[in-house]
């Protein structure tokens, strides 16, 4: 199965609604510890989503920097800006395989979650390297195994029973950087040297397995595919998906363990 990666139409707002609280939130916030802000005027988002790091980025940002929050989805980022209100930010439609920027413009690259769709990822990592000021900063995140992240695995696994493939296992997808020695090694081939990984947990919690289920269904790209395909099983995939989440992480509210690789890099 090759699920298009595209995050458009409804997607977005079950996407900002239900999954940024439950899967991306407390990663943001995480994400901020871990980023030297010192002289960082000028800085690139990639990969921002609906704009939960954004938000965190223009609460620590110092004075006088300016931010461009940049995705591929140009509809993830309408809704983004329906909720960030700031002077200090530009928005932008961006493939980071391609980023339109001249060299050597930013001081600090920030992408959490979003390296792993890109199909050729060293051309991505060439190119934030490319960007980047000498001395400049890469911030970056990518979900760790599977195994660590529950309610990834048991989505794809009731999806797998109903379709017989497994859409978030896809490459590329989002478990196709879950190996830290892969992404080093990409990392080593794009040009850097300088490189810092940490394993960060954090708990997931939403206020419902059936929320959870509608915003993996919704929320994410598997809805275009199955809204193709099988349009008529959404709802029964749901209602298997709503009772085995509960029956494995719990309801009212459900709890999920996630884990991801942080890295940090300096050019």
């Amino acid at each position: 199965m090759n699920t298009t990666i595209s995050f458009s139409g409804s997607i977005p707002q079950h996407y900002q609604e239900l999954l940024t609280p439950f899967l991306f939130d407390g990663f943001s916030a995480d994400l901020m510890k871990r980023i030297d802000f010192t002289n960082a005027y000028n800085v690139l988002e990639l990969a921002s989503g609906t704009g939960s790091v954004t938000k965190q980025l223009l609460k620590h940002l110092p004075s006088g920097a300016h931010l461009t929050a940049t995705d591929l989805q140009a509809d993830m980022l309408e809704t983004a800006k329906q909720q960030i209100l700031a002077a200090n930010v530009s928005w932008d439609v961006v493939d980071m395989t391609n980023i339109p920027y001249i060299d050597g413009q930013y001081d600090l690259i920030v992408c959490q979650f979003g390296l792993m769709l890109v199909p050729d990822q060293l051309k991505a990592l060439t190119e934030m390297r490319r960007v980047l000021k000498k001395d400049g900063r890469l911030v970056f995140s990518v979900w760790a195994g599977i195994q660590d992240n529950p309610v990834w695995e048991i989505s794809g696994k009731v999806i797998e029973s109903f379709l017989g493939a497994n859409p978030i296992l896809q490459v590329p997808g989002p478990f196709s950087l879950s190996a830290e020695n892969d992404t080093l090694d990409l990392l080593q081939q794009a040009g850097f040297n300088t490189t810092k990984s940490k394993l960060v947990t954090q708990a997931g919690q939403i206020e419902s397995a059936g929320l959870a289920a509608n915003g993996f269904l919704h929320g994410l790209p598997v809805f275009t595919m199955l809204s193709n395909k099988a349009p008529e099983m959404i709802p029964q995939i749901e209602h298997a998906l709503e009772k085995e989440l509960a029956g494995q992480l719990g309801d009212h509210p459900l709890i999920s363990p996630l884990q991801a690789w942080v890295f940090e890099i300096i050019k």
